[in-house]
């Protein structure tokens, strides 16, 4: 028989969000974790449900984004109302005052997007843990490590890529390259350094420069093929390389 443990097959989740594809990546993970998954897909959907609950959740997955009211009104609101709930927020903002006026407004936590879903999932795992006087121990574990980026979804577990769901067929190489500027947003990487980093190789009589360049053009096209800005993500940076930004 078992010893007396303590699992999150109880905790209550409640995810706003106006994505539904963020909702259905991230109800994925948290049920795979044993959490119960609410959902709501706008403010006032998000308030109704926690008026019928009577506030019953462990926590709030609050995205600031939403279609019908202001994300920060909504946290206020929340907190004033339910304000033993935790809440951690999604933003496609960054910036120090964007985080500053989220936790002014009563965030435990803010996650700028895109995220990795794994992570999110360990820091709901961390504030249950410390609201409610639990170990991060009595938590089950998962080794994956998928990241969403816009409507991209990367798998490296299984060295995939999809896109709205479907599959982009890339090679090992094309996977390598954009796998790594992908975990790298924003960063400028020279032709040379991409060389060095993903061929492994700094060697020019073996691996010409101009073989980064082709791969990006396939890796654009095949991205294409499967979402119209699919060719947005990968910014080429004339007489130096390239760096890896979400679209506008």
């Amino acid at each position: 028989m078992e010893g007396k443990h303590v699992t999150n097959i109880h905790k209550k989740i409640l995810l706003i969000d106006h994505e539904t594809r963020i909702r259905v990546l991230m109800r994925r993970y948290l049920e795979k974790e044993g959490f119960i998954v609410d959902e709501a897909s706008s403010g006032g959907q998000a308030i109704q449900k926690c008026y019928l609950n009577n506030g019953n959740y462990d926590l709030m997955l609050l995205d600031l984004s939403l279609p019908d009211m202001n994300g920060i009104e909504i946290c206020k609101y929340m907190k004033h109302n339910y304000h033993e709930i935790p809440i951690i927020m999604l933003s496609e903002y960054s910036e120090e005052k964007d985080r500053i006026e989220g936790f002014k407004a009563g965030a435990d936590d803010y996650v700028s997007k895109p995220f990795s879903p794994r992570e999110v999932v360990l820091r709901i795992q961390s504030i249950v843990a410390r609201t409610q006087g639990i170990s991060m121990h009595d938590f089950k574990s998962t080794s994956s490590n998928e990241v969403l980026i816009d409507e991209i979804l990367i798998q490296p577990s299984a060295r995939r890529v999809l896109v709205q769901d479907n599959e982009v067929h890339l090679t090992p190489k094309e996977y390598d390259l954009f796998y790594f500027l992908a975990t790298h947003q924003e960063r400028a990487f020279s032709r040379e350094e991409l060389l060095i980093q993903v061929w492994k190789s700094s060697h020019k009589e073996i691996y010409d420069q101009r073989t980064i360049d082709t791969h990006i053009k396939r890796l654009r096209e095949k991205l294409f093929a499967q979402y119209s800005k699919g060719n947005e993500f990968i910014q080429t940076l004339w007489g130096y390389g390239y760096r890896f930004r979400s679209p506008e």
